[in-house]
């Protein structure tokens, strides 16, 4: 019984036991299950350890999925610890793993492919290069090295296809003009527009080269649409550096180095070529009575009296690092250039801060500031007066006294009895310009795949200048000395507030994005001149009468709103759809608002199932379409104005200005664009694109006659289309693992034709010896067609058109006929960029070119005159040139005469050139240091050698080809482009 009992017992023991190792099983099971965690990380690239942008992650077999952001973060949720994770970006090879009990998990993605893959930024965010519908070139921090320059945009020089960028003032400090895909207005703005991270730029900003970690130049309706109404001449984005995941890394830049102006083919004459020239007159020169043999012994090259061997210094320091909680960029910049025109000293100090602190999962602060400081002092001697001094003239005299040309014992020749040496003995020019950029940004994760972006930011500005001039000094004596002070300041707010959502169902790709914009600018200047000054007077209240006080205060206001949807399949098919509204104070009430749009699509054909030719490794087609806005530069153009500045009887008398056009309206380009990206046997890659740019509602200025009462105003008045073609070639030559050399060239060409498609009332407009036509280049040249040198007489030679057609020949210039004759508007342009490295070396180089370009060489008017000016210095003959001595010459120049050949001088077709040219823009050789690794406080440390602007092959007579974008030279204002000669340190601890 007891036994019985027993084997009971046990049984019933075992039957709970049973049932309660089968419920803790069962609760261990459903914990497990239940088990919901937030797993958190960051996808970098495995062998750069660079953080992956817009990688995306996803719970394998779910729907769950979400993407990295801008610091390669993500966070997803998992319901189960038998969860598979995987991640995959198109270049890299896709990783999975198991989920398990962990909340952190890190991805380090290894190489797949090389192809064309890369994320760029784009408007108000970053996408996938295999993803992009719109034409977008990215130009990455490393391709920016090499040219030491203040101003970023010299570095897009020729590395963007239908990007023209010139610099036609060598001054340090000088800004270039960017054009992307030609001009689409004839009086509103025609320059790009900026964006630092995310924050649109009233005017070019003042970056330090070295704190760019990559720049996105946007051209057409599609990359374009999101910036509206400023958008149709194109968008640069500039993304600043910003720490990496890591230890903390210090980097260091030392530059220093030499520049020298170099005039080209462009020459004046010596003393004994100007005695030859001036004997040459075929008139004689015996009213010269200066022309004597002791002159003629004197021979001052006054160019080299000007000039020196430039100075620059460019020096860097920056530090990045942090935690995953925090990262900071912190950098710091001196660049210091004494110009190669003595006289001019430029100093810019540059800081900036970029800070990304993770408050918790969900609230991520985005504090920034930038700072620049410049300085500028200018003693210089101007570079027109080197041209135009004559060589008999000496700046000292026999005992090294500074000689006053305007003293009659002086014996000066020059006709403007200028001495400039004697002049800056006392006045000078000193300016300085404080720029602050404060910004701060968060965004807000609400919930998967939905995040709240918020950009705030000002950009401040404060221009002061004094201008001195003595009361010894020959400009000053009239009025016994002067001194100005002139100041000017400006102030930009920006703010946009953006919903973002991304989802990834399998294999589709959502992106939603609805922002609201505000932006508005505020510009005064003030400027007061006093004379009658002390010697040495250093503040405004020295003089004793005012000359002049004046100032202005203007301001704008654009108001937005923007969507934005993405949506791509398996890397195969993209569409984007975006819309903009904008609001601007510049237009009336019933024209305030305009609406810009774009769609667009693209085709990954080699991603289909179909395809399959190995030697194609990218084959992709894209398509967009949309609508871009412009406005004038003019602050009030719709608007009625009155002047109040103007004085009757001491009294203040109001007086018309501008008419007022309540009808004026947005101008508007209408963009089409057509690609193919193409990569081919692993090593070539090719991209075609074909635009059409069609702008309609052009606006301009219309003067009106005095009687008027108004001076003018603004209207709408007609169309321009450009059409294009751009051609982008890549090619790794020689890969690193094919024999430790390596050898990437990278080539690029534009082409651009424009046509004025209508006019009001069909009506020309002539205006700066340009001619606008409908049916003709917007850039076309209009006046009278020089015809050459008559070879019996030697005297100068026009075209006179009949009515009839006909042509006949005329040497009076009043009775040539005013016709086209050309246009600087270039046949093509681009760049070619190669970069070979072996070792631990490096050797890159970067050209540009332009062809089939016609300028005004307008400094010919003085320099190349035929004798019209004897007390001005003349340009020597360019090569190929000759002048007519006797009947029968076949000559390209009148024959010289004291006083001028029948107006031979005078504007016409005489003196535009092509100005084709191929520029050697930079080559550079770098050196990094091998068995860096013995030195454990140094990551890196490399060297290098560079030299800039080194060739020039041209067949344009003056100093440099490259002019600005209105065609016209003027040699003798400029300031030339000068050689660099670079040395270079950098390293990092």
């Amino acid at each position: 019984m007891l036994m019985k009992n027993m084997k009971k017992t046990c049984k019933n023991l075992s039957r709970v036991l049973s049932t309660a190792l089968v419920l803790v099983l069962l609760t261990a099971t459903a914990v497990a299950q239940s088990g919901k965690r937030t797993i958190t990380g960051v996808v970098t690239d495995a062998s750069s350890g660079e953080t992956i942008i817009g990688a995306n992650l996803w719970i394998k077999g779910t729907t769950v999925g979400t993407t990295t952001d801008f610091n390669g973060n993500y966070s997803i949720d998992s319901e189960n610890e038998s969860n598979i994770l995987v991640v995959s970006f198109i270049g890299y090879q896709t990783q999975e793993i198991l989920v398990g009990s962990q909340t952190v998990i890190d991805f380090k993605l290894e190489s797949d492919t090389e192809s064309l893959e890369e994320v760029v930024v784009v408007g108000y965010g970053v996408q996938k290069k295999s993803n992009l519908t719109g034409s977008v070139t990215n130009v990455d921090s490393k391709d920016l090295k090499g040219i030491t320059t203040p101003n970023v945009a010299n570095l897009l020089q020729g590395k963007a296809a239908g990007v023209m960028v010139t610099q036609s003032s060598g001054q340090p400090g000088a800004a270039p003009k960017i054009r992307i895909r030609g001009k689409s207005t004839l009086s509103g703005s025609v320059d790009p527009l900026w964006v630092v991270d995310g924050i649109i730029q009233a005017e070019a900003p003042h970056l330090n080269p070295e704190d760019i970690e990559s720049t996105s130049i946007l051209k057409d309706a599609s990359a374009t649409a999101l910036y509206g109404s400023r958008a149709a001449n194109g968008v640069i984005l500039v993304t600043t550096k910003s720490a990496k995941g890591g230890e903390d890394v210090i980097n260091v830049s030392i530059k220093t180095g030499i520049t020298d102006l170099s005039l080209g083919n462009f020459s004046m004459m010596n003393a004994a070529e100007m005695t030859e020239y001036i004997q040459s007159f075929g008139n004689g020169y015996a009213d010269l009575e200066w022309f004597t043999e002791e002159n003629q012994a004197i021979d001052t090259d006054w160019f080299d009296e000007g000039t020196q061997l430039g100075f620059v210094q460019d020096y860097g320091v920056s530090f990045s690092g942090g935690t995953d909680k925090i990262r900071t960029y912190i950098s710091g910049n001196l660049y210091d250039e004494e110009g190669a025109v003595k006289g001019y000293d430029y100093t810019r100090y540059a800081g900036r801060m970029n800070i990304d602190y993770k408050v918790n999962d969900y609230l991520t602060l985005h504090p920034k500031m930038a700072f620049t400081y410049r300085d500028v002092t200018d003693k210089q001697q101007g570079v027109s007066e080197m041209f135009l001094n004559m060589p008999y003239d000496k700046p000292r005299d026999a005992e090294g006294n500074i000689i006053d040309p305007t003293d009659p014992s002086s014996g000066w020749i020059g006709r403007d009895k200028s001495n400039s040496i004697y002049n800056l003995q006392w006045n000078y020019t000193e300016s300085t310009n404080l720029r602050l950029s404060p910004s701060f940004g968060f965004d807000v994760k609400l919930m998967e795949g939905l995040t709240f972006v918020s950009s705030n930011s000002f950009d401040y500005q404060h221009h002061s200048e004094t201008g001195y001039t003595d009361p010894q000094s020959t400009s000053g004596r009239n009025d016994n000395g002067a001194i100005s002070n002139y100041h000017w300041k400006s102030l930009n707010r920006f703010t946009n507030q953006l919903l973002r959502y991304t989802k990834t169902v399998d294999e589709h790709y959502f992106t939603v994005m609805g922002a609201y914009e505000f932006n508005d600018y505020e510009y005064s200047t003030t400027k007061a001149e006093q004379i009658g000054i002390v010697s040495g007077s250093e503040i405004l209240n020295a003089g004793s009468e005012m000359k002049r006080i004046e100032g202005k205060k203007d301001n704008y206001a654009f108001k937005s709103y923007l969507f934005n949807a993405n949506y791509s399949y398996a890397s195969r098919y993209m569409a984007q759809f975006s819309f903009r509204r904008d609001g601007s104070s510049k237009f009336g009430e019933d024209t305030k608002y305009g609406n810009f749009y774009s769609v667009s699509g693209g085709w990954n054909i080699h991603n289909e199932d179909f395809f399959d030719i190995n030697e194609i490794d990218v084959l992709k087609f894209r398509a967009s379409y949309g609508v871009l806005g412009n406005t004038p530069d003019n602050y009030h153009p719709s608007k009625e104005l009155y002047s109040i500045a103007n004085q009757y009887n001491g009294a203040p008398t109001v007086s018309a200005e501008q008419l007022g056009n309540d009808d004026l309206t947005w101008e508007k380009t209408y963009s089409t664009n057509f690609a193919l990206d193409v990569r081919l046997f692993d090593r070539f890659d090719i991209s075609m694109e074909y635009y059409i740019k069609d702008t309609k509602d052009l606006l301009y200025y219309v003067a009106l006659p005095a009687t008027s009462g108004f001076k003018g105003y603004w209207e709408n008045i007609g169309a321009v289309k450009n059409k294009g073609f751009e051609l982008v070639f890549g090619a790794d030559i020689f890969k690193a693992q094919d024999n430790g050399f390596s050898w990437r060239v990278d080539a690029n060409v534009g082409l651009n034709r424009n046509e004025i498609t209508e006019l009001y009332e069909g009506e020309d407009i002539i205006k700066d010896n340009k001619l606008r036509r409908v049916g003709e280049d917007i850039d076309t040249w209009y006046m009278r067609k020089w015809s050459g040198v008559n070879s019996e007489n030697g005297k100068p030679e026009w075209e006179v058109v009949g009515e009839d057609g006909g042509v006949t020949m005329t040497s009076d210039w009043n009775k040539a006929t005013l016709q086209m004759v050309g246009t600087s508007t270039p046949d093509f342009f681009g760049g070619l960029t190669s970069v070979m490295s072996y070792k631990n070396f490096t050797l890159s180089m970067n050209l540009d070119f332009v062809s089939g370009v016609d300028i005004y060489h307008a400094t010919r008017e003085l320099y190349d005159n035929d004798g019209a000016y004897s007390t001005f210095n003349a340009m020597s003959l360019h090569s190929g040139w000759s002048r007519w001595q006797k009947p029968g010459d076949i000559a390209t120049h009148p024959q010289a005469l004291n006083g001028g050949n029948s107006l031979s001088n005078k504007t016409s077709s005489r003196y535009i050139e092509d100005a084709s040219y191929i520029k050697l823009r930079n080559i550079t050789l770098n050196y990094s240091l091998a068995n860096i690794e013995k030195l454990k406080f140094l990551k890196n440390l490399s060297l290098f050698v560079s030299a800039e602007n080194l060739i020039t092959l041209t067949d344009y007579s003056g100093i440099d080809p490259e002019v600005s974008d209105d065609g016209k030279a003027e040699t003798y204002g400029d300031y030339a482009i000068p050689k660099r000669y670079m040395f270079g340190l950098n390293f990092s601890f």
